[in-house]
């Protein structure tokens, strides 16, 4: 059974970290809800995958969010009980910063284990499912499938306008159609018949096939326009990528990643341990940046470990490029943000708290001599 002391100290941690979980994730939520509802809205997704893809940004989230909430929880806690004076009475019993150190340790390792798992196992196969969504969507975007009678349909971001009066119910054949779109710069407006969806066997292209219709042709503002009648005509609808079946990186397992020369394979593999390490990371430094005089805010401190947070968010963004792009050595990789950010810490600390200077230059004068 945990001490009272260790017992007392986790209880309002997690107290701060729930709180602090549910802000960042009603946040986090929100903006994906948004983005999400655009794309829908736009037409790359459908509306019966929302719900799904909200779900998958929810849990690919979770490893990034959760180490800086544990952060700001101990700082908030800490620096409580700094404003209280309860690290006083602590400190006047026997309470040391080793024994802070303890309780808080009992409860980063875990919570680096559980941030692992989110990082290497969880959210590769989040992307992984991700991607495949997209990739389905993709499809049924090529083939017309969100096209709907009666109402004009845009595609290729404006390229493609069409209106169709009657549709099949598997969106294949069409009556009554027409089409704007551009070619080389000149704007076409066609009127068809008849019309239906054709597939290219050998590369997978889609194309809209019209029969029977009237083609115009011509520069707006300008009175010459070419008029041409046509029994078939086809419209390149979505070129398919060479690419497509293929993961993205960050959708690759992390098996596959450890055993890969690859630098930018490597580079990822590192950016998921960024997050468990920085949970030991920031557990190390949040111990003495949330220390104040008792009845002294709190919200300086606060503000500060948010300039440390920002700029290991940017670090860890630098670091991917500048490894890949051989700026850093391979050897050194990405490891290099971690133990910046400790160094910085400390000398910050010591120039915020000058006594701690003295007690370590006197110490190292001692140990000299």
């Amino acid at each position: 059974m945990l001490p009272i002391i260790d017992r007392y100290i986790l209880k309002e941690v997690t107290k701060s970290f729930l709180a602090i979980m549910t802000v960042l994730m009603l946040i986090v939520v929100s903006q994906s809800y948004i983005r999400i509802l655009q794309d829908a809205v736009s037409g790359t997704i459908t509306n019966e995958v929302m719900t799904r893809l909200l779900g998958l940004e929810v849990l690919q989230v979770l490893g990034p969010v959760t180490p800086p909430t544990f952060f700001f929880a101990i700082l908030y806690t800490l620096g409580r009980m700094y404003r209280d004076s309860e690290m006083t009475a602590l400190a006047a019993g026997g309470i040391g910063l080793r024994r802070i150190y303890r309780s808080f340790a009992i409860a980063a390792i875990p919570v680096a284990l559980i941030v692992a798992w989110f990082t290497l196992a969880l959210v590769p196969w989040v992307n992984a499912n991700k991607a495949e969504i997209m990739e389905q969507q993709k499809g049924e975007s090529s083939e017309l499938g969100m096209a709907v009678a009666g109402r004009f349909n845009e595609f290729s971001r404006g390229g493609l306008v069409f209106y169709v009066e009657k549709m099949s119910d598997d969106k294949r054949r069409m009556r009554n159609i027409f089409v704007q779109n551009r070619q080389h710069g000149k704007l076409g407006l066609i009127t068809a018949a008849e019309g239906y969806q054709y597939t290219e066997p050998d590369t997978g292209d889609q194309y809209l096939v019209l029969t029977r219709g009237h083609r115009y042709e011509g520069t707006p503002g300008n009175n010459e326009y070419a008029v041409g009648d046509f029994a078939k005509y086809a419209i390149l609808i979505d070129r398919q990528d060479q690419q497509q079946g293929v993961l993205p990186t960050k959708a690759i397992g992390t098996r596959e990643l450890m055993v890969s020369d690859d630098l930018r394979m490597r580079s990822e593999f590192e950016y998921r341990l960024m997050f468990p390490v920085a949970v030991l990371v920031f557990t190390i430094l949040s111990v003495p940046l949330s220390k104040s005089m008792p009845r002294e805010g709190i919200y300086g401190r606060l503000m500060l470990a948010l300039l440390f947070y920002f700029l290991f968010l940017n670090l860890q963004a630098i670091s991917g490029d500048w490894m890949i792009s051989g700026v850093t050595p391979a050897w050194l990789g990405r490891w290099w943000v971690h133990p910046f950010i400790l160094m910085l810490g400390a000398a910050v600390m010591l120039y915020k708290s000058p006594r701690m200077f003295r007690v370590l230059r006197n110490r190292l004068r001692s140990k000299r001599s």
